[in-house]
């Protein structure tokens, strides 16, 4: 049971995390997956895996809500929702928010990390200053 669903998560569904980096063309091998529940009192780690040379976690089996009580009175969707942290040296970090996992099948969550490199050496234009052509009025410098 969580605080949005009155049942309990007896059923099980399955996640599998994709992590590539270059726009999906390459896969992350060893990126560092954790997968938490979404809900207050579900929100502790159920699972940290490490991806394999395709960039892909194995099979993640995760409680959801059974299938039959979805269309159960007071029942407001029919899955389990999880949140989801990728980490790897060198890339920067993505959380994915209320992943829903239903019951009996096999979610794939894609995941593009961005390389750190990608942006070294950009300068950080502060908000409402990209067109101003006085550098000193948004607090930079020439």
């Amino acid at each position: 049971m969580t605080e949005n669903n009155p049942v309990s998560n007896t059923d099980t569904g399955i996640l599998v995390v994709a992590v590539s980096s270059a726009g999906g063309a390459l896969p992350v091998e060893r990126a560092l997956v954790t997968v938490r529940g979404a809900e207050k009192l579900d929100a502790g780690v159920f699972c940290a895996v490490y991806t394999d040379r395709d960039g892909k976690t194995p099979n993640i089996i995760l409680p959801t809500v059974p299938a039959g009580q979805s269309a159960s009175p007071g029942v407001l969707h029919p899955y389990a929702t999880y949140n989801i942290e990728v980490n790897k040296e060198g890339y920067y970090p993505q959380s994915y928010l209320n992943v829903p996992i239903f019951a009996g099948n096999t979610s794939i969550q894609p995941v593009n990390l961005i390389a750190l490199s990608e942006y070294r050496g950009k300068i950080d234009i502060p908000f409402g200053c990209e067109n101003d052509e006085d550098p000193e009025s948004c607090g930079g410098t020439e």
